[in-house]
């Protein structure tokens, strides 16, 4: 099947898994009674020679930090697809944003798509010359110069110090949770700003991460599909 493995977690066996190649990286998730899940962590080529009705979840890459942070990658959830069996798809893990510096911005985070499906990257945080250190809008909002938190769950980013009236990056506004479920998995955290010199720590890979500090590029996106639910 490709570059991956499986995950068996609590309940019973599932008799229905699917079956499928991918080129990319992945994780086959056997949730129990019945239930799977499969996480891209890197683009590929899928072709199902076995699957039913599926859910898509996606989650685009997050924005670089510039003074502002980044945003989280924005996601979205597309539920009752049909994938034609012997059909490849191309799936696209969206690349985090590159980073900025006091006078750049930073860049935006890769869109991710799958089976038809798409969803765009968090925006870049803004540079101290370009308005005024903002952080970048995204699933949840960058922090603002030269302290402030990055949002979550789909909230905003926050005002640090010495950020005056910049804003901070504006969330999607309903959660990040995986699928649609603010319970589940939060994905696209807003990155916490670090003032004009201050470079942040590199963020996780595979969750859409904004960056951090002044100078750090933005994570990876995933996407990841399931049978219906």
């Amino acid at each position: 099947m490709g570059d991956g493995f499986i995950t068996r977690r609590g309940g019973g066996a599932t008799t229905g898994l699917p079956k499928f190649t991918y080129t990319g990286t992945f994780t086959l998730l056997d949730d129990g009674n019945k239930n799977w899940r499969i996480k891209f962590t890197t683009s590929g080529t899928l072709k199902f020679t076995k699957v039913s009705t599926v859910d898509i979840f996606l989650v685009g890459g997050g924005g670089g930090a510039a003074n502002g942070a980044g945003g989280g990658g924005y996601t979205k959830t597309v539920k009752g697809i049909v994938p034609a069996v012997g059909t490849s798809y191309a799936v696209v893990v969206g690349a985090g944003g590159a980073k900025g510096s006091v006078d750049a911005n930073a860049g935006a985070g890769g869109t991710s798509s799958a089976l038809s499906q798409s969803v765009a990257g968090g925006k870049g945080g803004y540079g101290w010359n370009n308005a005024d250190g903002y952080g970048g809008a995204g699933g949840s909002g960058g922090g603002t110069y030269t302290s402030g938190a990055g949002g979550t769950n789909g909230g905003n980013g926050a005002v640090g110090g010495g950020g005056g009236s910049r804003a901070g990056g504006t969330g999607q506004g309903t959660t990040t949770g995986e699928f649609g479920v603010s319970t589940a998995t939060i994905y696209s955290p807003g990155g916490k700003a670090g003032g004009s010199n201050n470079a942040g720590a590199a963020v996780k890979a595979n969750i859409g991460a904004g960056g951090n500090g002044s100078h750090t590029a933005g994570g990876s996106g995933i996407v990841v599909i399931r049978n219906k639910r």
